[in-house]
């Protein structure tokens, strides 16, 4: 049996940051992680190909405001500080500057047409909003599920709006993973240990795990909306039906990639080119060649990628070769090496992508992130209200969630 102040259930960026805050608080704290190695979606992945890559989550979103850059330059990480372009090719077709001025308009535009009516306090499906993008619409279309993880039916424009994104989108050259993982060395981590049961109807809280019983005063729940929704840790008593509402009302949606391993430059690209191989919202963006590594990473969201994972790693391996021979054409085939691809959404400590708050709903994030009888604190990046789906609003929200489960604690620490 053990004994602590808070226990901390979930090691990714939610609830390193609250370990790591409640530590500094002067509180004893175990972190309970499920899987056997910390950073939740935060995963790089330097050993499938001999080189990094991410898995999850790869850029600083609104890297001039977020707050793991200047923890990567105190970690000695190399952020990148320039501006992405994100297309430079449809098809086989190179854009030329006007129309890549004209590509950026019509993103530009269908982004701040959704955001606009939640700025207005309509909270509906962004299918709802009405586009103006003529014959790049489906493409359009591919960008919103690849930025939010939903198709616009499933998208809130509330939630939309209240995202503050700066579009400062910076990447990390060892990976971002990397950099929440080495943040997270020497917390006290459990690692292979799911948490099965956490009753909180006593005095303080136990947490049921294969290792046994862990007691404390409190506990931060950090841990993805779909895990909780599907029964994985069973709260004594059930937790209260709002709370139940708020988890339902906020589910994961569906980010995932295709890599594969490429020798030389045969396509003659500059290192970190975009490119999409066709204009439907159903295809995928593909990086060449990111930090001059001999890899294409293939992007997809929404129902597409959630039918492919579902379909098993070979179909969306196949999916990115067709599209990549679509762009490149079928000598792209034979330049090709090993491949891999990404299957957060079978992934039974995860089981989707990123939130996005059911039209209707963008403020059950509140409800979501709000305590239980001072003994229950809730952290992820699902909590965050304007930078949920990001590595930084987890770590944000598990800073929140500790201070908060710090004051509400008031006395000094307990021993272990």
């Amino acid at each position: 049996m053990k004994s602590c102040d808070i226990a901390v259930i979930g090691a990714g960026a939610a609830g390193l940051a609250a370990t790591r805050t409640l530590i500094e608080r002067g509180l004893s704290v175990l972190c309970i992680e499920a899987r056997d190695r910390v950073g939740g979606r935060a995963w790089t992945d330097a050993e499938t190909f001999g080189v990094p890559f991410d898995r999850g989550c790869a850029w600083l979103h609104s890297g001039d405001i977020n707050p793991w850059r200047p923890i990567a330059a105190d970690l000695g990480f190399t952020v990148v500080e320039q501006r992405q372009v994100w297309q430079g090719r449809v098809g086989r077709h190179s854009l030329g500057e006007d129309e890549h001025a004209n590509w950026d308009r019509v993103i530009a535009g269908r982004f701040a047409a959704i955001a606009e009516v939640g700025a207005s306090g309509r909270d509906v499906a962004a299918s709802t909003v009405p586009t103006n993008g003529g014959a790049w619409s489906p493409l359009a279309e591919a960008v919103v599920t690849w930025y939010s993880s939903v198709e616009s039916d499933r998208l809130s424009t509330r939630d939309f709006f209240n995202a503050n994104d700066t579009d400062t989108d910076w990447p990390i050259v060892e990976g971002y993973g990397a950099l929440v993982a080495r943040y997270g060395q020497g917390l006290p981590v459990w690692l292979a240990t799911p948490a099965t049961r956490i009753a909180w109807g006593g005095r303080g809280v136990a947490v049921e795990t294969p290792k046994g019983t862990v007691h404390a005063r409190a506990a931060v729940v950090a841990v993805p909306t779909d895990v909780l929704a599907g029964g994985a840790i069973r709260f004594d008593p059930p937790l209260p039906i709002g709370k139940q509402e708020a988890i339902h009302n906020v589910p994961l949606g569906n980010a995932e990639k295709v890599i594969f391993h490429i020798e030389g430059n045969p396509f003659g690209f500059r290192p970190g080119t975009f490119g999409i191989a066709r204009v439907d919202v159903r295809t995928a963006g593909f990086q060449f060649y990111p930090f001059g590594r001999p890899l294409v990473i293939g992007f997809l969201g929404g129902s597409c990628a959630r039918e492919l994972a579902a379909a098993g790693p070979e179909a969306m391996i196949s999916f990115g070769i067709a599209e990549l021979v679509e762009m490149l054409g079928a000598d792209a085939r034979r330049h090709l090496g090993r491949s891999a691809a990404t299957n957060w959404a079978g992934d039974r400590f995860i089981r989707g992508g990123y939130s996005a708050a059911r039209p209707g709903h963008a403020d059950s994030r509140v409800d979501l992130a709000a305590p239980l009888d001072g003994k229950l604190f809730f952290a992820g990046e699902a909590c965050s209200i304007d930078a949920y789906a990001t590595c930084h609003g987890a770590y944000l929200t598990g800073i929140a969630a500790a201070e908060t489960a710090a004051a509400a604690l008031q006395v000094g620490p307990a021993s272990s």
